[in-house]
């Protein structure tokens, strides 16, 4: 999956009668973000503080991203991180609630209400693969630290804490110690500079380097994405305004028959 895939299932929250879906004020820039990790990861793009740069335009596996790397390659001039997060389309998270329906990770219910807008019920979530995913997201924020060997699950969970979705990865009472773990992770001050990261191995030292770069950038958007934040919320404007909240019906049920367990998944009320 890619980070936005699992941004969006972290996203979605089953509670007893319906399955929502927090954050959706952020949720789409955040979803916009995560392409651009992930093509960094993959070491296609540099993001610099005024421009996004194309440094390897081959194709890349995933169809959505590979979409990305040649709108961003024939982008004349390169856009700055800030002019491209700010375009992101209105459609992003219903993009990405489809591409989790063709992995059976989601079944969704599509209708229009008397006005003709577009509703969407998520109908079902696959609870065992969100679970994985929270596993997967704890044992970075327990660590405290961003690990060469998990730059992947580092940025995911530096990108759930810019998208406000603390509370879905760690509900209630009994997540405060995540949360408070969650936002220290995304610190600057715990992400060391390539330079202080050394190791006798070769091979190490090269994943420290890719890890310190994806940090720098992962860090880098987080910025973007709260100077993106506080620019529509400036003079108590909602950053949901014109963002057609009505698309989500906000009906269905989880139906996997899975109780809850782990990190309160299925605990939400509504």
């Amino acid at each position: 999956m890619a980070l936005g895939d699992e941004l969006l299932l972290l996203a979605m929250v089953p509670g007893r009668r319906r399955i929502r879906i927090r954050g959706e004020d952020r949720l789409r820039f955040a979803l916009r973000a995560s392409e651009l990790v992930d093509l960094g990861l993959a070491g296609r793009i540099t993001v610099g503080p005024r421009q996004i740069e194309v440094t390897d335009s081959q194709h890349v596996e995933d169809r959505r991203l590979n979409n990305v790397l040649r709108s961003l390659s024939a982008a004349t001039p390169p856009p700055s991180p800030k002019d491209w997060l700010r375009r992101t389309p209105r459609s992003l998270t219903i993009e990405y609630l489809s591409r989790l329906e063709d992995q059976k990770v989601v079944r969704v219910r599509r209708w229009r209400d008397p006005g003709g807008r577009a509703r969407h019920d998520i109908l079902f979530v696959d609870l065992s693969r969100r679970r994985a995913l929270l596993d997967r997201l704890d044992s970075v924020v327990r660590s405290g630290s961003a690990m060469p060997e998990a730059a992947h699950n580092t940025a995911l969970a530096m990108l759930v804490q810019a998208a406000g979705l603390a509370r879905a990865a760690y509900p209630g009472l009994r997540g405060i110690t995540g949360r408070r773990r969650l936002a220290a992770l995304s610190a600057p001050a715990l992400f060391m500079p390539a330079g202080a990261r050394t190791s006798p191995d070769a091979d190490a030292e090269l994943a420290a380097a890719l890890t310190a770069g994806a940090d720098a950038l992962t860090r880098q958007l987080l910025g973007e994405l709260s100077n993106l934040y506080a620019d529509f919320t400036t003079g108590g404007h909602s950053l949901a305004h014109g963002l057609d909240p009505g698309s989500w019906s906000g009906g269905g049920t989880a139906g996997t028959g899975h109780h809850s367990s782990g990190h309160g998944n299925g605990s939400h009320g509504d």
